[in-house]
């Protein structure tokens, strides 16, 4: 009688996967000659996605700040949490949604800038961050401030004080220090062709692997002016740029021209 065969059935689709995982992410860097790791940056993103993120967040965080407010005004008794406790924590949560949120915010803004036509409209759309963070704060510390009967003298200083410095830090995390303009982000990405390059931790962006400004980062990141951009590199290196000849008369430098133009 014949012996019946067994067949062993392996699965490969997963090793496949990784092993595609980890040929895509080896395509994408690259070790220059110098020692530097080059790595070439993927699509940012939908804007609107950003945009929806933040919102929730903010909502989350202006939540927070009314459950305190009732809770000072004993709407909300917490009998198992002190009262400090319960304010301190619920500031906190407060703080980390504005802050998240206005970080998507200035994302989406990077993807989706605005027009620089309405200077106001263009300010208040940027930072409307800084102002959910005043609304999720300023209230609150008014209330605090004006209470004399629900808070000992105690609980409301140590209150009033971290909801200052809750507003304080929201605030300068929550501003926008490196807008862009749809106009700026239109003249650069007609103006700079081919590939730039751009730092860990740096706002600038530059058209050449070997400049100068780079030689101290180990690590780059690749892409076009329009990957730098949406990735929170708004201004080019004007050192490149003169290098290249391209016109900045419409886009946003590094504020080095002057010293640019004594080394010629």
């Amino acid at each position: 009688m014949a012996e019946k065969k067994e067949h062993t059935i392996v699965d490969v689709s997963s090793e496949e996967k990784k092993t595609a995982k980890k040929a895509s992410t080896a395509a994408r860097k690259k070790v220059t000659e110098d020692g530097k790791t080059v790595v070439e940056v993927t699509p940012a993103g939908s804007a609107t996605g950003y945009r929806i993120g933040a919102i929730i967040l903010w909502v989350l965080a202006i939540t927070c700040e009314v459950i305190g407010i009732l809770t000072l005004f004993g709407k909300i008794n917490i009998t198992f949490i002190p009262t400090l406790a319960w304010i301190i924590g619920l500031l906190v949560i407060d703080l980390i949604c504005v802050i998240i949120g206005a970080q998507l915010w200035k994302k989406s803004n990077k993807i989706d800038p605005a027009s620089k036509a309405n200077k106001v409209k263009f300010w208040l759309w940027n930072n409307l961050g800084l102002i959910v963070c005043i609304v999720a704060f300023l209230p609150f510390i008014i209330m605090i401030a004006k209470d004399n009967k629900t808070l000992d003298k105690k609980t409301k200083t140590i209150a009033l004080v971290a909801a200052i410095v809750a507003l304080l830090i929201g605030g300068l995390c929550a501003y926008d220090w490196n807008p862009i303009s749809q106009e700026e982000k239109d003249a650069a990405v007609a103006a700079v062709e081919g590939e730039v390059y751009w730092t860990t931790f740096g706002k600038v962006y530059h058209t050449h692997e070997d400049c100068g400004s780079l030689n101290n980062s180990d690590t780059l990141y690749k892409g076009t002016a329009k990957d730098a951009i949406e990735n929170g590199r708004t201004r080019i290196c004007s050192f490149c740029a003169k290098k290249d000849g391209i016109d900045t008369s419409n886009m946003l430098t590094d504020g080095n021209e002057e010293a640019a133009k004594s080394e010629e």
